[in-house]
């Protein structure tokens, strides 16, 4: 099983892109006019990717009054010696302006002290507005990670990328996850 968490700030889009990769939501990401429903602490979803690995997604509340199950959901399964994470997705907003800043601390707590090498975070620059009309420059702390921009109709694309991270995380371990 391979476990990756999907976190950042609050409002970013990482519900709708969880829910999407894990293919409970096949017809597309999301929905600008849709009401916002944050996630409350985390939601695991369990899928196989397109590479047949068996996925835990651990889509993580944006919402720092959540910090306390952190630990928790940092944490190893139990099956043996493999580091409890075998990569992050972190997704932000660039419209929303205290998003570049944000995104820094949650890479600080979920990538650096978690000691979870570059090469295993993958970014998602996620735009509400496609029409946006210019591709945010990610803080300079992620410089290390994968990049992407993305929007509500990047559909293709973030299926693409994420199906690269876990061929990605299967590379650097020498296998899929835990057994």
């Amino acid at each position: 099983m391979v476990k990756v968490l999907v976190c950042g700030p609050t409002n970013a889009g990482k519900t709708s892109i969880a829910s999407f990769l894990a293919d409970s939501q096949s017809a597309g990401i999301g929905a600008k006019d849709k009401l916002y429903d944050p996630t409350i602490g985390c939601r695991i979803l369990e899928f196989e990717a397109s590479n047949g690995a068996n996925v835990e997604l651990w889509d993580v509340s944006g919402d720092q009054q959540y910090e306390s199950c952190w630990p928790a959901i940092m944490q190893g399964t139990g099956t043996g010696d493999e580091s409890p994470v075998d990569g992050v997705v972190l997704v932000y907003n660039p419209e929303i302006a205290t998003h570049d800043t944000e995104v820094g601390l949650w890479y600080d707590q979920f990538v650096k002290n978690a000691g979870i090498p570059d090469s295993k975070c993958l970014v998602f620059v996620h735009r509400v507005d496609p029409k946006g009309g210019y591709r945010s420059r990610p803080p300079p702390k992620l410089e290390g990670c994968t990049v992407h921009n993305t929007t509500f109709n990047s559909t293709m694309e973030i299926r693409e990328h994420f199906d690269g991270f876990m061929q990605s995380i299967k590379g650097g371990s020498g296998g899929f996850g835990r057994k």
